[in-house]
């Protein structure tokens, strides 16, 4: 059974949510302030109207996105149609906050290799082929990997340094996860539920592992989500994973 709420935990997805309303609702001011103000519109009116067009039809995707992202995670707090919430003790939460920044690790540095890699063999080849442009082609490369490295950065940091600020803590619905303030849905806009499991054979600290997809530019990306399960809480865990498994037959 879930246990009670604890109330540390508000919900950062309805500030992201009503700050885009905010932004939403000036962009569409902002289409009709340059002719209110009188603004020459072959000078700058055309021009600002136009750029606060296109950002108010991008705010409205966000702002319906974030929305009912904000309602799945006000339904997880209430503790509507929940599985299950758990709470961690200060022993448990570092030995997976550091094993989850270890694995974290791991497949960004494998990543981060891999695009290098693969820019560096593009751009050998292209110089091969057009020597005068070798300079232009191996700048281009060293800004690719610089990009690639930062972008690893950033997704490896922020996220270790919240699980070491932040006692952690977990929401589980049919429909995603809110582990340590991070939403996961596969509810949605395209997100679907691709597998789920319970590990426990040679780990110190079971986990609930789900991986769930989201539609890209080509194709579909993974994202795996491992939830770490608390002492007491295996045949529970067990339960989750059986339930959302009847999901991917559905």
């Amino acid at each position: 059974m879930p246990s009670a709420i604890s109330g540390n935990i508000r919900n950062p997805v309805k500030r992201t949510a009503v700050a885009w309303w905010v932004l939403c609702i000036l962009s569409f001011f902002g289409i009709f302030a340059p002719h209110i103000s009188g603004v020459d519109a072959m000078q700058w009116g055309f021009g600002i109207s136009f750029l606060c067009i296109v950002f108010f039809i991008t705010a409205i995707v966000v702002v319906v996105m974030y929305t009912k992202r904000a309602r799945i995670v006000d339904q997880m707090l209430r503790q509507e149609n929940l599985l299950a919430h758990w709470t961690y003790t200060p022993a448990e939460w570092q030995y997976y906050a550091e094993k989850e920044h270890q694995q974290n690790r791991r497949e960004k540095r494998n990543l981060f290799f891999l695009v290098a890699a693969i820019s560096l063999v593009i751009g050998l080849i292209l110089s091969a082929i057009n020597p005068d442009g070798r300079h232009i082609f191996l700048l281009t490369v060293a800004g690719i990997i610089a990009v690639a490295g930062g972008a690893a950065l950033l997704a490896i940091y922020p996220r270790y340094r919240q699980n070491r600020k932040n006692l952690g803590e977990v929401y589980i619905s049919q429909h995603g996860v809110y582990l340590n303030r991070e939403l996961h849905v596969w509810r949605g806009f395209g997100a679907a539920l691709e597998e789920v499991s319970y590990q426990d054979r040679y780990r110190a600290q079971p986990l609930l592992q789900i991986v769930y997809s989201t539609p890209n530019r080509y194709n579909r990306q993974d994202v795996t989500v491992r939830v770490p399960v608390p002492q007491g809480e295996e045949a529970a865990a067990k339960n989750i994973a059986d339930r959302l498994q009847e999901q991917l037959k559905k």
